[in-house]
């Protein structure tokens, strides 16, 4: 049997990964979509920055993902959530007058 110049593959299973950057790269994915929707769609916004947060704490106190990943997961989140809450106040401010005239 020929192997062709390359070692023959062994019988064994390969070991299996912790795959804990999950919880970072959710963080983070939510970070970034809860910053670029607090513009667009302020309630969706609001939703995925909080979600975010919470998943860039939890991977933060677990100690998954590398840090700046982490760090900045729950940076976006916190500016998401912040101009998210700026919008709705701004968008009562603009509709609660209209609506009482």
């Amino acid at each position: 049997m020929s192997t062709n110049g390359y070692p023959p593959a062994q019988n064994g299973s390969a070991p299996a990964t912790s795959g804990g950057n999950g919880l970072a790269i959710g963080a983070l994915v939510l970070g970034i979509v809860g910053v670029v929707f607090s513009f667009l769609f302020v309630w969706i916004g609001l939703i995925a920055s909080i979600i975010g947060l919470i998943l860039g704490i939890v991977a933060r106190r677990r100690g998954v993902g590398t840090r700046g990943m982490v760090l900045a997961a729950i940076i976006l989140s916190v500016i998401g959530l912040v101009l998210s809450i700026v919008f709705i106040i701004i968008a009562l401010a603009i509709v609660v007058p209209a609506v009482t005239n």
